[in-house]
C-alpha cells in the first residue's frame, strides 16, 4: 500500500512518464495557437495601414514632447513605452500635479508594473479633469491614436502652467525691485539736522541757512593757501599776475565767512529726525503737479514768510490744496468703484462664455469620439451590415419627416374646417345645405379615421424599424475592432509566454522532488538491509543451518537489487534514446527555421526587385 501511494505521488501532469494520461495532458496544456497570416490581401493591407498610422502618430507624439521641452524623447536607445509614458509623467509633473510612481527606474518592466504605472497616470489625469477617456491597457499596449489627443492636451497644459509661473515670477521680481528702490531712497534721502530759531535777512543767508539745516557746508569764498605751502612755480605765477598783494584780503574774507557760519549755527537748534514729516521729491511730484509746485514756490518767494499775513496766506493755501486733493481722491474713488463694477460684470460674462465654450468643446469632443468609434467599427466583414444600417437610419429620418409633414397638414386642415364650421354656424343656411354639410362632415370624418389608421400603422412600422436598428447597434457595439483584437492577441501571447515559463519552472521542481525522493527511498532500503544484516549476523553464524538460511536471504536481496538496477538502467537507456531523438529533431527544426528566414529574406528581396521593375515598366508605359 505504501509503495502504491509513493508511485501515485510521483505521477503528475507535468511529466511524460505515464504513457496513457500525462503526455496528453501536457500537450493539451502547453498547446498554444500561433499567429495566423491575414486571410486575404485586404486584411494585409488594413494591417499595414494601421501600422503606418500608428507609426505616424508615434512620430507626432515624439515631436509634441520635444516641442514641450521633454528632450529625453530624442534618445534612440529608449523603448517607445519609456518615451511615451515618461513624457506623460513629465507633462503631468510640469503641470503642478503629482504622480505616484516608483522612485527607482526599471528599464524592462513586466506587465503588472506597466499596468500599475498606467493606472497611476490615469488617476493624475482624472485629477487634472482631462476631457479625453483613457484606459490602462491603452497605455500599456501603446495605442497611439488614443494617446495622441491626451498628450497634445498635456503639452498645452504644460505651456499654460509655464506662462502662469512666468507671470508670477515677473510680478515677484517687480515687487522685489520696487522694495529695493524704496529702501535705497529711504537710506539716502536728505535728513534735516537743524532748524533756524529766528529770521535772517539777506539773499545770501537764506540758501546758506537751508544748506546748514541739512548738514551741508558750502563756502562762498576760496581760502588761499599760505606762502609756506606754495611751490616755487606758484610763487612765480602770482608774482607775474600781480596777485601777491591780495593774499591778506583773501584771508580776511575767509575769516568773515567763518564768523557768519558760526553766527548762523548759534541761531539754529537740533531737530529730532523721528518727528519730522518726511516726503521725497518723487512722491511730491506724483501728488502735486509740477506747475502747481512752481506756482507755490513763486508765491512764497514774493511774500514775507515771517509776518502774520504770510502765515495766514500759507495756511489758506494749504487748506485749499488739501480740499483740492480730497476732491480728487473722492473722484478717483468713485471712478474706481465704477471700474470695479464694470470689471465684475465683464468677469461674470467671461465666466459664462467660458462655461459655454467648455460645454461646446466637451460636446464636440464626444461627437468626435463617437464618430471615431463608429469609423473603427467598419471592417470588410460588417460592411454590408453597416450599409443596411445606414439605409434603415435614412428610412427612419424620412419617416420622421413624413410624420411631421402629415401632422402639419392635418393641423392646417383642422383649422380650415373649424373656420368653415364657424362660418356656417354664423351664416345659418337652409336644411338642404345642412344635409350637404353633414354628409361632407361624415366624409371628412371617415377620411380622418382612415388617415389616423394609416398613421398608426406607419408609427408601428417606425417602432419596429427602430427596434431593429437598436438591435443592430448593440450587435455592432459587441463586435471588437481590429485594434482591440490585435491588443487582446498580444496580451494573450504575453500571458501564454508567462505560463510557459511558469510551467517549465514547476516541471523542474517536480523533477528535482522525484529524484530526491527516489534517492531517499534507496538510502532507506540500504539502511534497513544493513541493519538487518548487522542484527542477524551473530545469530546466523551460530549454526550451520542458520548460516545457510542467511546466505540464501542475502542472495535473494542481491537478486532484488540487481533487478532494480537493471530496470533503472533500462529506463536510463530509454530516456537517453529519447533525448537523442529530441536533440536530432531540435537540430532539424533549427535548420528549418534558418532556411525559413533565409528564403523569406530572398523572397522579400525578389518582391522589392519586382516592385522596382513594375514601377519602371509603368513609367515606360506612361512615356
Amino acid at each position: 500500500m505504501e509503495d502504491t501511494l509513493k508511485q501515485a505521488k510521483k505521477k503528475s501532469i507535468f511529466f511524460a512518464d505515464d504513457a496513457n494520461t500525462s503526455s496528453n495532458d501536457l500537450s493539451s496544456f502547453t498547446k498554444r495557437s500561433t499567429v495566423k497570416a491575414p486571410a486575404n490581401a485586404r486584411e494585409g493591407e488594413l494591417s499595414q495601414m494601421e501600422d503606418t498610422d500608428s507609426e505616424q502618430k508615434y512620430q507626432e507624439i515624439i515631436e509634441l514632447l520635444v516641442t514641450g521641452g521633454y528632450f529625453r524623447a530624442r534618445i534612440q536607445g529608449l523603448s517607445p513605452f519609456d518615451k511615451v509614458v515618461g513624457g506623460m509623467a513629465w507633462s503631468i509633473t510640469a503641470s503642478n500635479v503629482d504622480v505616484d510612481g516608483d522612485l527607482f527606474f526599471q528599464e524592462n518592466s513586466n506587465i503588472r508594473q506597466k499596468i500599475a504605472l498606467s493606472e497611476e497616470l490615469i488617476k493624475s489625469l482624472r485629477r487634472m479633469k482631462c476631457p479625453f477617456p483613457l484606459q490602462a491597457q491603452q497605455i500599456q499596449g501603446l495605442n497611439y491614436p488614443n494617446l495622441f489627443p491626451i498628450i497634445r492636451w498635456l503639452i498645452a497644459k504644460v505651456i499654460e502652467t509655464r506662462e502662469e509661473t512666468g507671470d508670477l515670477l515677473r510680478i515677484y521680481s517687480e515687487n522685489a525691485s520696487c522694495a529695493f528702490v524704496h529702501q535705497v531712497e529711504n537710506r539716502y534721502k536728505p535728513s534735516r539736522k537743524f532748524r533756524k530759531a529766528a529770521a535772517t535777512t539777506g539773499s545770501t543767508a537764506t540758501p546758506q541757512e537751508t544748506l546748514l539745516e541739512y548738514g551741508k557746508l558750502h563756502r562762498l569764498s576760496r581760502v588761499t593757501p599760505s606762502s609756506g605751502d606754495k611751490s616755487a612755480a606758484a610763487a612765480k605765477l602770482e608774482q607775474a599776475l600781480g596777485q601777491d598783494k591780495d593774499g591778506g584780503h583773501g584771508s580776511g574774507e575767509a575769516d568773515e565767512e567763518e564768523k557768519r557760519i558760526q553766527k548762523m549755527m548759534k541761531s539754529m537748534s537740533g531737530v529730532d529726525s523721528q518727528k519730522i514729516n518726511k516726503i521725497s521729491g518723487g512722491i511730491l511730484k506724483s501728488v502735486v503737479a509740477t506747475d502747481e509746485i512752481n506756482d507755490l514756490a513763486h508765491r512764497y518767494s514774493e511774500m514775507d514768510v515771517d509776518g502774520p499775513s504770510g502765515k495766514a496766506m500759507g495756511e489758506k493755501l494749504h487748506r485749499q490744496k488739501v480740499a483740492a486733493l480730497d476732491k480728487q481722491i473722492s473722484q478717483r474713488q468713485e471712478e474706481l468703484k465704477r471700474i470695479a463694477k464694470l470689471r465684475q460684470e465683464l468677469q461674470e460674462r467671461v465666466d459664462q462664455l467660458q462655461n459655454d465654450l467648455a460645454k461646446r468643446q466637451a460636446f464636440n469632443a464626444r461627437i468626435i469620439a463617437e464618430t471615431e468609434k463608429l469609423d473603427a467599427l467598419e471592417t470588410p466583414e460588417n460592411t454590408k451590415m453597416l450599409q443596411a444600417l445606414r439605409s434603415l437610419v435614412l428610412l427612419n429620418e424620412t419617416l420622421v419627416a413624413q410624420e411631421q409633414m402629415f401632422k402639419d397638414s392635418c393641423k392646417k386642415q383642422m383649422l380650415e374646417y373649424k373656420a368653415k364650421i364657424e362660418e356656417l354656424v354664423k351664416g345659418g343656411g337652409g336644411s338642404a345645405e345642412d344635409e350637404d354639410d353633414a354628409e361632407r362632415r361624415q366624409q371628412i370624418e371617415e377620411a380622418f379615421e382612415a388617415d389616423l389608421e394609416k398613421f398608426k400603422k406607419l408609427k408601428q412600422l417606425l417602432n419596429k424599424k427602430n427596434r431593429d436598428i437598436s438591435l443592430l447597434q448593440r450587435y455592432l457595439d459587441e463586435l471588437p475592432s481590429r485594434a482591440e483584437l490585435l491588443q487582446y492577441q498580444r496580451q494573450f501571447i504575453e500571458l501564454s509566454e508567462q505560463s510557459d515559463a511558469k510551467l517549465t519552472e514547476t516541471r523542474q521542481y517536480y523533477t528535482t522532488y522525484n529524484t530526491l525522493d527516489d534517492k531517499r527511498q534507496l538510502l532507506d532500503n540500504e539502511l534497513s538491509i544493513l541493519q538487518s544484516i548487522q542484527t542477524k549476523y551473530n545469530v546466523a553464524m551460530s549454526s550451520k543451518t542458520n548460516k545457510e538460511m542467511f546466505i540464501k536471504s542475502m542472495d535473494n536481496i542481491i537478486a532484488g537489487i540487481q533487478e532494480v538496477l537493471s530496470k533503472s538502467e533500462g529506463k536510463r537507456a530509454h530516456e537517453k534514446s529519447k533525448h537523442t531523438s529530441l536533440s536530432d529533431q531540435y537540430i532539424t527544426l533549427v535548420e528549418q527555421e534558418r532556411n525559413y528566414y533565409k528564403y523569406t529574406k530572398e523572397f522579400q528581396e525578389e518582391c522589392r526587385k519586382n516592385e522596382v521593375l513594375q514601377s519602371t515598366l509603368s513609367e515606360l508605359t506612361a512615356q
